[in-house]
């Protein structure tokens, strides 16, 4: 079953210090079944985790490097 409501996960990097970071994808996901966001998704064999979620619908994961 498909739900409604998706959002846009977006995927980033983030080297060790913190300087630089660069968005390495992004994608259509559907929410968990209580509708919550998931709060760590996988994205090309990576772990990523939730760091924040935007006004426009767009969650923000991060990998650090």
């Amino acid at each position: 079953m498909t739900r409604d409501d998706p959002y846009t996960a977006r995927f980033d990097e983030v080297d060790a210090g913190g300087r630089a970071r660069s968005t390495v994808g992004e994608e259509l996901r559907e929410r968990d079944p209580d509708g919550a966001t998931p709060t760590e998704a996988w994205f090309h064999g990576e772990e990523y985790r939730l760091e924040t979620e935007l006004d426009d619908g767009v969650a923000v994961y991060v990998r650090r490097l």
